[in-house]
Formats: C-alpha cells, structure tokens, sequence
C-alpha cells in the first residue's frame, strides 16, 4: 500500500476514535454525529 493510502487510512481512524469519544461524552454536534455515522459505515465499525 503506498504511504498516502496509508496516511489517509489513518487519518480516518484517527478522526473516528476522536468522534468516538466526543459521544461518549456527550460532547458532539449533529454534523459530527453524522460524520461518526459515515465513518462506521465506511470502516465496518460497530
């Protein structure tokens, strides 16, 4: 895989794990949500 995919890859684990814990602190806005909602989708997550 080349270095970029591998940034970008991480890059979007690392923004879900933010989001993550922005809602299990009650702490996210509606387009957070959404985005969190995207990003499960997208990495098979939950």
């Amino acid at each position: 895989m080349s270095k970029q995919i591998m940034k970008s890859l991480n890059f979007l684990i690392n923004e879900y794990k933010r989001l993550k814990k922005k809602k299990e602190d009650e702490n996210i806005s509606s387009g957070e949500l959404e985005t969190l909602k995207k990003l499960e989708q997208y990495l098979g997550k939950k």
